[in-house]
């Protein structure tokens, strides 16, 4: 069973051209993640310790636990990114004051809720496990 979810964690990582990397700015070591969409990107920039990952996961994860009729969760982060986490879709936008202004606006990047999950949780063990 293992091997199959190593297996899908990869392919989800492959499939969003996920990598990730350190680079020194001014003599300090800064995390980052690439992908295929430089909103996913950003959105990930907001999240730069295990406990902010592990925050957005317990969000993830009660999310999941309901019904899928059931309301999503909107999650603004300290950048004002916002993120509208449903049961099978996860929309992200760039600013939350415009989608207050206009719920009904298109998102600046939508993904599975379930790969979002596997990502978090691939970047979550990149920054617990490089020091």
């Amino acid at each position: 069973m293992s091997t199959t979810l190593n297996e899908n964690i990869m392919s989800i990582i492959t499939d969003y051209q996920i990598s990730f990397g350190i680079r020194k700015v001014h003599n300090k070591d800064f995390k980052l993640i690439s992908s295929i969409s430089p909103t996913l990107d950003s959105m990930f920039f907001e999240f730069r310790n295990v406990i902010d990952c592990d925050d957005l996961l317990e969000v993830i994860n009660l999310r999941i636990a309901n019904p899928p009729q059931s309301q999503d969760f909107l999650y603004t982060t300290q950048g004002l990114q916002m993120m509208k986490i449903g049961y099978s879709v996860t929309k992200m936008y760039h600013d939350v004051e415009e989608y207050e202004a206009n719920p009904n606006m298109s998102a600046n990047y939508t993904l599975p809720t379930a790969d979002f999950k596997e990502i978090v949780k691939a970047w979550r063990n990149f920054l617990n496990n490089e020091k």
